[in-house]
């Protein structure tokens, strides 16, 4: 077991948004027009939280499972990623969660960032071992387009495409 925190330690920041033209939305994520894949605008008051609804995001297209059935057991998963960016280690944090459920089947319902600093990420996930038919849609990679944390108002923000 962890002890959870709330906020990212470290000193790079993301860059202030002041002057983006999108009101970011205070709900953890939202679906976003795009042409040929799924966009997402996520939202955050703290990067801890960011990367959190960023995760659920993802996973509501993956799957609309939300708990485990009769007979199956809750696997624990550990995740230990470093990136020399905010941006880099989201785009690293939600690839090792789409390899699991890609490679292994594992579908985390609870997600526990135990420790974080602006470039690395201590992460707890429990979840079941999925059947191919427990997936709705395929998402074949979190692509770097429009990957940019930025804070306004008090809000961590970013856009996610999913290639699927």
């Amino acid at each position: 077991m962890c002890t959870n925190r709330n906020s990212f330690k470290g000193n790079k920041e993301p860059v202030n948004c002041d002057t983006a033209k999108q009101q970011p939305s205070k709900i953890g994520f939202r679906f976003i027009d795009h042409p040929s894949d799924v966009g997402m605008q996520i939202n955050g008051e703290t990067l801890v939280e960011l990367f959190l609804n960023a995760a659920k995001g993802m996973l509501s297209i993956v799957s609309d499972r939300t708990g485990t059935n009769e007979g199956e057991q809750l696997v624990s998963k550990q995740l230990h990623i470093k990136e020399d960016s905010p941006e880099e280690l989201l785009h690293s944090f939600l690839s090792e969660i789409l390899w699991l459920i890609i490679d292994e089947l594992f579908f985390p319902f609870r997600i526990q960032i135990c420790t974080a600093t602006s470039l690395s990420i201590e992460v707890i996930l429990e979840g079941v071992l999925l059947k191919k038919e427990d997936l709705r849609t395929e998402v074949k990679a979190v692509t770097y387009h429009q990957l940019h944390i930025c804070k306004r108002k008090g809000l961590y923000s970013t856009k996610l495409i999913f290639d699927v």
